[in-house]
């Protein structure tokens, strides 16, 4: 297959797959292993995720760069929530070896997992009744945390977590996606200084068909993905994740 095609296939699983609850690194995972490809390298992989970042940013920009409200971005309380997020994932990062376990076996239990958790959680919604403060942040970044595994999905773990702990949804949305940024760029550093896949030097034109796939289908995702929360529940990714675990 044409390595552009590749990489645009490539872009489209990571965009589409960021932010639904189904896990995008394990969806690559696949993607790798239906087109045959041995294993990104950290250079493809940097480049997609910077598509994913900025599709956050460019949705949100209306508050992204905004201090006005207490959950814009770069309000005081929401950076120091974003900080108390983010903190577990650096120590899930530095102490598992992450990348041993992005093969297919695996993403195939995480999957089943992932599929589990968001039908299980769905039911359980507002089990308990918790605002957003700076702890309970701290307890969603853990599963933010167990997330950073291909096939359990961050959006799914987190936001699930937090319609359990009784948050309301509208807010633990856009919040959710605030985290994604901190982890992404961590994530970033995290290819660059321990990548065992290694680094090659793209073309002008496969970068930016890497990125432009990865950003489109992003933040097409983002908007698909927001009007369906805004409705309806996760049982149906849920029933898909685990339908994906038995075929793979």
């Amino acid at each position: 297959m044409n390595n552009l095609i590749e990489l645009f296939i490539l872009g489209i699983i990571q965009g589409m797959t960021e932010f639904f609850p189904i896990s995008s690194s394990g969806h690559l995972v696949i993607g790798q292993d239906i087109l045959n490809i041995s294993n990104l390298d950290a250079t493809e992989e940097i480049i997609a995720h910077f598509g994913t970042l900025f599709s956050i940013i460019y949705f949100y920009r209306s508050s992204f760069f905004s201090r006005k409200h207490h959950s814009d971005f770069f309000h005081s309380k929401n950076l120091t929530k974003l900080v108390m997020a983010t903190i577990p994932a650096i120590v899930f990062a530095l102490v598992f070896d992450v990348e041993s376990y992005f093969n297919i076996g695996f993403v195939e239990k995480a999957l089943l997992i992932n599929g589990v958790w968001l039908i299980s959680a769905t039911i359980l919604t507002n089990t308990f009744k918790f605002d957003l403060t700076n702890k309970i942040a701290l307890v969603l970044g853990i599963f933010q945390s167990i997330a950073i595994l291909p096939g359990i999905s961050r959006s799914g773990a987190v936001i699930c977590a937090a319609l359990i702990l009784g948050i309301k949804k509208s807010e633990i949305i856009k919040f959710c996606f605030y985290m994604v940024v901190p982890a992404t760029i961590l994530s970033i550093f995290y290819k660059l200084i321990f990548s065992a896949s290694g680094f090659s030097i793209l073309s002008f034109e496969s970068s930016v068909v890497l990125f432009s796939s990865s950003f489109i289908f992003g933040y097409l995702s983002l908007v698909f993905l927001i009007k369906i929360l805004e409705k309806f529940s996760f049982i149906g990714f849920g029933v898909y994740c685990i339908i994906v675990s038995f075929l793979i």
